[in-house]
Order: structure tokens, then C-alpha cells, then sequence
């Protein structure tokens, strides 16, 4: 018990011995030295600091970014763009188109007080060639039906709901000559200026002066 005592007394005095040469060491790194003060006041003091957020910070932010670039930004061109990057033009040329006059209707006349006259049925067809469009009129053989290139030199007088003069231009066969003979063949224009049945009716009764 007394030899444990001894222990215990010596390793009290060890460690109060080591506490006391430790301290003045602990209080000579906790004081900063002067030189490394001094550094921070002078860096403290200084007007232009990168890490600034006022105007002044961010424009030597900006310089020294500006300064390690290899090659400096140029400035954004305005100017007018290249020719080449044009788009391509390509030439137009109006073309006049000219409507054709309208061709005169039919004019409604009086039957002609003497002259040959058949009466007969009359049915009509598309159309001669170089007088499509106009009221025009084929006839028999017998009756003197023939093709005439524009103009006609011969007319007929035409009668149904009304009598119109109509321009002989063709020939038609018309069943000359048996029970469905026919004695003109008129173009959908003539059909329409001497009688108001539609077409889908195919045949009318007219009065044909020969002159």
C-alpha cells in the first residue's frame, strides 16, 4: 500500500513538471507574430480588392479575365452583310394575258315574209370547228348543209320559242330521208337563243326559212 502511495506521488510531481514547461510554448504560437499583423492591415488597406463587389472590384475582375485571354474579344460587326451571303435573285417576266371580247349574242327576228320553209325536228350537237361558242347552226345536204371556215358566207332564220338568224357553218347526216329525219342540228348556243327547253330534252320542233 505504501509503495502504491509512492507511485502515485511521483507521477503527480512528473506531470505538474511537464505542465510547466509546456506553457510558455502554447502562449508563444497562440500571439501572431508582427510581421505576418503587419501583411494582413496592408492587404486590408488596399483600395482595389478582386474579390470587391462594388464597380471598381468587378472592373479589375474583368481586366484580369480580359488579360489571360489569348486573343482579345472583337467587338460585335453591324455592318452590311457579305454579298455572297445574299439570297439569290431570280429574273421575272410578266406575261399579259388578254381576254377575248365577248362574242355578240344572237338577235331575236321577225320570220321572213317569203322563202322556202321546212318544218321539221331539230337536235343539237357540240360544237364546228373554229366557232365554238357561238350560236351557230348544221344542216342537211339537201338543205345545203356544208362546212364553211370562219366567217360564213350563208344564214338561216331559226324558229322555235322565237326566230333567230343563225350562220350555216357544218353538214349533218340528220337521218336524211327515214322516219327520224331532222332538219338542223344546232349548237348548244343556238339551242338556248330559239327555245328555253333544256338540252336534256334532245329534240324540238322548229321552223327552218331557207331564204
Amino acid at each position: 500500500m505504501l509503495d502504491l502511495l509512492r507511485r502515485v506521488a511521483a507521477l503527480t510531481i512528473v506531470s505538474a513538471v511537464g505542465i510547466a514547461l509546456l506553457a510558455p510554448l502554447t502562449a508563444r504560437s497562440a500571439t501572431p507574430t508582427a510581421t505576418a499583423a503587419d501583411r494582413l492591415l496592408a492587404a486590408a488597406d488596399s483600395t482595389v480588392l478582386t474579390a470587391d463587389r462594388g464597380l471598381d472590384g468587378r472592373a479589375a475582375s474583368a481586366a484580369l479575365t480580359l488579360s489571360n485571354l489569348f486573343q482579345p474579344v472583337a467587338p460585335e460587326s453591324l455592318g452590311a452583310p457579305d454579298a455572297a451571303a445574299s439570297p439569290a435573285a431570280a429574273p421575272m417576266e410578266a406575261t399579259l394575258y388578254v381576254k377575248p371580247a365577248p362574242r355578240p349574242a344572237p338577235v331575236v327576228v321577225a320570220p321572213p315574209p317569203s322563202g322556202s320553209v321546212v318544218n321539221g325536228k331539230a337536235t343539237w350537237y357540240c360544237c364546228t370547228l373554229g366557232y365554238r361558242g357561238q350560236a351557230v347552226v348544221a344542216l342537211p345536204g339537201a338543205l345545203g348543209g356544208h362546212y364553211d371556215p370562219a366567217p360564213a358566207g350563208r344564214t338561216v332564220t331559226v324558229c322555235a320559242d322565237r326566230c333567230v338568224e343563225l350562220p350555216v357553218v357544218d353538214y349533218c347526216g340528220c337521218h336524211w330521208g327515214t322516219a327520224d329525219q331532222k332538219v338542223a342540228d344546232l349548237s348548244p348556243e343556238a339551242w338556248a337563243a330559239v327555245s328555253d327547253a333544256p338540252r336534256s330534252r334532245g329534240v324540238i320542233t322548229i321552223t327552218l326559212h331557207l331564204g
